[in-house]
């Protein structure tokens, strides 16, 4: 049955905005030099941390969410240019300088709100500017650019092959509570094509990669980006909120394009280290 011509242009849309983000992002991946993967990172971040900010403090807080930008750029420059210590040095100095803020400009009596934004702005720091920071460090380990577009790729298809297998086989629910729309067969459909992406990436990644590790892979990141999924659904759920921001059309925003890898970047890098061969 052909599709009403409404969901062909949504569909169309999302496609074109797909590529568009696929292209710079993948250049800055293949890319050796450091400046192109940290212009891109620092973009995408940056508009994940406004997202963040813009939805959790409130337009009355803007200069917290200021101080959440430099605390972000810190750490994706620490992590880029001088790795894992350069990346802690960013992010306490990022929660120094927030902590020093709220003191400033907030009042006396009123410490719940204090430390109510305080926690919000700790975990931006944690979700996003940590998390994401991961990056960088996954590009300098020997190899990085194929195994830094391996993880992006399997889960870009895991996102994928969830919204399609969902949306047409529909079924059982998985978290309606959080997510309503995210279904089993969702998962399903996610964890097969991201299965599928890893064994083709045995083309192109070392050959210590076998191929029982690249179906683990595989699943391993379909399944905990599922995990990234529902955290941010949370937050959203919570807020009342159903996208972040609306900048990407058919994608929601930078924030929701992010969230199952801001999960899948840092335990990639920490299974790189631990990986026993399969």
């Amino acid at each position: 049955m052909e599709l009403p011509e409404s969901i062909r242009r949504g569909e169309l849309g999302r496609w074109l905005v797909g590529l568009a983000l696929a292209a710079p992002t993948v250049a800055a991946v293949l890319v050796e030099n450091k400046l192109w993967i940290l212009a891109v990172g620092l973009l995408a971040g940056g508009a994940a941390w406004w997202e963040f900010a813009t939805n959790l403090f409130g337009p009355r807080y803007r200069g917290l969410a200021l101080l959440g930008l430099m605390g972000w750029a810190a750490t994706a420059i620490g992590a880029c240019l001088v790795g894992p210590e350069g990346q802690t040095a960013g992010l306490a100095l990022s929660l120094v300088l927030g902590g020093a803020y709220l003191m400033k400009v907030l009042p006396e009596g009123t410490h719940a709100v204090s430390v109510n934004l305080l926690s919000r702005y700790a975990l931006g720091h944690l979700y996003i500017s940590f998390f994401l920071s991961f990056v960088f460090l996954i590009k300098t380990l020997d190899g990085g650019s194929r195994l830094l577009f391996f993880v992006i790729l399997v889960t870009a298809l895991a996102d994928t092959g969830a919204i399609y297998a969902g949306t047409r086989l529909k079924g059982p629910k998985l978290y309606p509570k959080i997510s309503p729309g995210k279904t089993i067969s969702g998962v399903a459909g996610g964890c097969a094509l991201a299965v599928a992406g890893a064994l083709v990436s045995k083309l192109y990644l070392p050959s210590a990669f076998g191929t029982s590790e690249l179906i683990v892979l595989g699943l391993g990141l379909a399944l905990w980006g599922v995990v990234g999924d529902l955290f941010e659904s949370a937050i959203k759920r919570a807020l009342g909120v159903k996208d972040t921001s609306r900048i990407l059309l058919g994608h929601g925003g930078f924030w929701d394009r992010l969230d199952s890898l801001l999960f899948n970047l840092p335990a990639f890098y920490f299974y790189f280290f631990m990986r026993l061969p399969l």
